[in-house]
């Protein structure tokens, strides 16, 4: 990818699945990259993954849905590399047992999906634009979003598909608000990934036929084949794409 080699990206939820694939294919493209994660075992392990290949980077650990993680974990980026170009914005949780309809869903439940879903997301590209725009000035924000922000493909799923319907929204008016600034806001939008979590889910061949039959090419993603996308958004291969939504999900949505 053109446009990546030295720069400095930070990646959310860094420390499996998605986010870790991410981190360690934006360092295989010459990033520095700081990996964030609420678990500090995990953002260390992604860490050394990066590492043993060559790459270079830090592992922080927050919570991006506490204001007072975020904060410093953006300073930290800048106090070790002095800047940053590249944000993946990526966590987030899904949880298919506690999730519901509406009129069967509690407001705990509603309030800690969106929490880190929605306001995660915010709280990221708050403290991250603020970091791109005081040191590289420009730079690239990449955001995960889903299919059940568009579509009611994953039913019973209120809350985690709201919450992904607000972070699009929230996506679109980002990418206007800075185009004129160069700072470009996309996302990327994945469908069923085979992250380690999912992958236990569906480790009976029954139930992984079950999840994939309305997927055109019946199977599910690797983590590796979302952060292929991840990428090109960062990089200057994309460099006229703002406000744009990437759809990587085996032609889900296209049905």
């Amino acid at each position: 990818m053109r446009g990546l080699k030295g720069k400095v990206a930070a990646v959310t939820g860094a420390g499996s699945g998605i986010g870790q694939a991410a981190a360690k294919r934006l360092a295989e493209e010459g990033c520095k990259v700081a990996v964030i994660d609420w678990k500090t075992t995990a953002a260390d392990d992604t860490l050394a993954q990066i590492r043993q290949a060559g790459g270079e980077g830090i592992a922080l650990t927050a919570d991006v849905g506490k204001e007072d993680e975020v904060a410093p974990a953006f300073r930290r980026v800048i106090e070790a590399f002095g800047r940053l170009d590249v944000l993946v914005s990526n966590a987030g949780v899904f949880y298919a047992s506690r999730d519901g309809r509406v009129d069967e869903l509690s407001k705990p439940v509603w309030d800690e999906i969106v929490g880190s879903n929605l306001t995660g997301m915010y709280l990221a590209c708050k403290h991250g634009v603020a970091a791109i725009r005081s040191t590289a000035k420009t730079g690239a924000v990449v955001i995960t979003g889903s299919p059940t922000g568009m579509l009611g493909v994953t039913p019973a799923s209120i809350a985690y598909s709201s919450s992904k319907a607000g972070v699009h929204g929230m996506a679109r008016v980002m990418a206007a608000d800075y185009a004129l600034e160069g700072i470009r806001v996309n996302v990327v939008v994945p469908g069923f990934t085979l992250s380690p979590l999912v992958r236990e889910l569906v480790a009976d061949p029954k139930v992984y036929e079950w999840n994939v039959k309305n997927i055109p090419m019946r199977r599910g993603a690797e983590p590796e084949e979302i952060a292929g996308a991840v990428a090109f958004l960062a990089s200057d291969d994309s460099s006229f794409m703002t406000g744009s939504f990437v759809v990587v999900d085996g032609g889900l949505t296209a049905v």
